[in-house]
């Protein structure tokens, strides 16, 4: 049965003129100018093991929030699962909403095996700064 050898989140995967995976941006947290806020794209390349030719496969992507909540895109092809190179997944997931700093986990899956799963930090780049008025 096919599952995740490993997997990394990241700005740009693709599989370059002599089959080499190629990741731009590798990503380990995110900081952001505001929030509420919409990522255009994130990436994540897998390499899977034990697949056969022609097997179909059930790739399932979930986004937890630091409240608990899932986080659904509300674009139409806002998720898009490519087989490349016969031994790689590249997941495109764009219009990723963001609305709270903190931990938001990434679980990838494939078939019933356990999620991979990333925790990816999201924080403001510039705090409010609070002015006291007397």
């Amino acid at each position: 049965m096919a599952r995740i050898d490993w997997a990394q989140l990241c700005e740009l995967a693709f599989l370059d003129d002599r089959g080499r995976l190629c990741l731009i941006g590798v990503t380990t947290h995110l900081p952001v100018p505001s929030l509420p806020i919409a990522v255009r794209q994130l990436m994540i390349a897998a390499r899977i093991v034990n697949v056969r030719h022609g097997d179909e496969l059930d790739v399932v992507v979930s986004i937890l929030t630091p409240r608990g909540v899932l986080a659904q895109p509300e674009t139409h092809g806002a998720l898009d699962v490519a087989v490349a190179g016969g031994e790689f997944l590249l997941i495109t997931l764009r219009d990723v909403p963001l609305t709270d700093e903190g931990i938001y986990r990434v679980l990838v899956s494939v078939g019933e095996n356990e999620p991979t799963t990333f925790e990816l930090p999201v924080e403001l780049l510039y705090k409010p700064s609070r002015v006291e008025v007397h």
